[in-house]
This record gives structure tokens, sequence and C-alpha cells, in this order.
């Protein structure tokens, strides 16, 4: 018998038994939920973006090329916290840590939320 795959690529796969992440495999049935935030944003964007204001603020006593390179640099820094998440998943299971964590791209990272939120729907019967 073949088993529905929900997900399955970027070293994750979800089925209607189990969440393989690339570090951990779990049963759904011990998942609470899964999450997908992204934390660089306060790490790396914030102080990006200080950068920019920084450079803004001080254009007149920068040379033409320092201040480019300050604001393309934040500018990236910007763009990659906004590409980069982390899943997190809230299992009953876990009495170590809190939660696990696994980073990719947020585009990635919500399939595998949706996956997950589909095979419980699909566990519970009703329609994924």
């Amino acid at each position: 018998m073949n088993r529905p795959v929900f997900y399955e690529g970027g070293g994750f796969r979800v089925t209607e038994t189990l969440l393989r992440t690339p570090r951990k495999t779990y049963a759904l049935e011990r998942v609470e939920y899964v999450s997908v935030q992204r934390p660089l944003v306060l790490f790396v964007g914030l102080p990006a973006a200080g950068l920019i204001g920084f450079t803004f603020g001080f254009w007149r006593y920068l040379h033409l090329s320092e201040a480019v390179t300050l604001v393309a640099v934040s500018a990236c820094a910007i763009a990659a916290s906004l590409v980069f998440g982390v899943l997190r998943v809230h299992s009953l299971a876990l009495r170590d840590d809190e939660v696990a964590m696994s980073f990719g791209p947020v585009a990635r990272l919500r399939s595998v939320r949706a996956a997950v939120e589909r095979a419980m729907i699909w566990r519970q019967g009703g329609d994924a």
C-alpha cells in the first residue's frame, strides 16, 4: 500500500505519519504544531537598517564608495534575513528541547508547514 506523500524536497519529507527533517524525524501524532519564523530579521535586519540610517545621516562625511558600500551591504543583509527562516517543530516528544529548529528558505519551510497541516487534517479523517 502506497502511503501519501504530502511534501518531499530539500531534505524534508511529510507523510501521513511522519515529518522528516534534515536532522530528525517526528511522528505526526506527537507534533503539537509547526511554525515558520524569521529570526534573522531582528539580529541582522535591524542593525543593517541602522547602518543605512547612519549612512544617510552622515553622508556628507563619507566618501561615495563608502556610502554605497554601506547601503549595498546592508540592503543585501536585509534581503537575506527576509529569505531565510526557521521551521520550529513543537512536539510532545521533545523533553530536552522546547522546540526543534530547521533552517532554510522561507518559501520551502512554508510549504513544509502547509504539508504538515494537510497531513494532520488527513489523519483526522478530513479532506486534505
